[in-house]
């Protein structure tokens, strides 16, 4: 057990455990998105004590000089004392890239015969999300969601678009999105892959940049340094923080494993349903 220091108070890391989970299971309001290590939202300095080996994977230099490292994949092996990072220069959120000359429209019976009327967007989304499911930047972002089902609702979603037909009753992107820190690189990184399998499944290269053209008329829904709350209408629901329920019927403790019987009092995180026994939302140290 190691004590990390934050904000003037103590908290208590077990040594199975990143800072972040350990944070997140004494109630921190901490920021945070993937958690795997791609996003870097939750990077933070090390004022003091030793970093593990993967606690700055994937920084770069300049912050590694800084003491930067990513509580999401820290597992201390030191007390520590942490401390946010100041966040100096422009954001790395951007507009829109300019439109290509091969507008997208909607709908679109061209691109939908293009792909076999949804034969080939299926061999398309088939091959995009296995690669997506296996990549360490890109994964972590599905976490949760199997990839039959990520297929399934971005089929859905595409064919309303170049059809017309109203197939798909998801979420618009910029609420499929809401929690997901992504960059402009990132987002580019992304789109890299979809345009390599859409030049595989054989789509002309003009409708390849209208199919990028669609993609990046969502950038600025889904691009940005932090996350966003979820809208339904005109209400917005909360991204982050905490909520205590009274259990109806018993659980298991999403951080220690331990059962949570039917009556007792148990804490939640709101965003990610992670539910936390009363020893571990009483580990904090005054």
């Amino acid at each position: 057990m190691y004590t990390i220091e934050y904000h003037g108070r103590n908290y208590q890391c077990r040594a199975d455990e990143t800072i972040l989970d350990a944070m997140l299971r004494q109630g921190v309001d901490f920021p945070f998105s993937c958690r795997k290590g791609s996003c870097h939202a939750c990077v933070h300095v090390a004022e003091k004590g030793r970093l593990s080996a993967d606690a700055q994977k994937g920084l770069d230099d300049h912050k590694k000089g800084e003491g930067c490292f990513l509580p999401c994949l820290c597992r201390p092996v030191d007390d520590m004392v942490i401390v946010p990072r100041r966040k100096t220069g422009a954001s790395h959120t951007a507009p829109a890239a300019p439109a290509s000359d091969h507008r997208f429209r909607s709908p679109d019976p061209e691109m939908w015969q293009a792909l076999g009327e949804g034969s080939v967007l299926s061999a398309v989304l088939t091959d995009f999300y296995t690669r997506v499911y296996n990549d360490q930047r890109l994964a972590p972002f599905f976490h949760g969601v199997t990839r039959q089902r990520a297929i399934e609702k971005q089929f859905l979603f595409m064919r309303q678009k170049f059809t017309g037909e109203k197939v798909y009753f998801g979420d618009r992107p910029r609420n499929a999105h809401h929690w997901m820190v992504i960059s402009n690189e990132l987002f580019d990184y992304r789109e890299s892959i979809m345009v390599d399998c859409l030049r595989r499944h054989g789509l002309p290269e003009h409708l390849v940049e209208r199919w990028r053209d669609l993609e990046n008329s969502f950038r600025s829904d889904i691009v940005k340094d932090e996350p966003w709350k979820r809208r339904i209408g005109d209400i917005e629901l909360p991204v982050a923080g905490f909520d205590e329920i009274t259990l109806d019927v018993g659980a298991l403790c999403d951080s220690c494993g331990q059962e949570i019987d039917a009556g007792v009092t148990a804490r939640y995180h709101l965003r990610l349903g992670t539910l936390y026994c009363p020893d571990c939302m009483d580990a904090a140290v005054a």
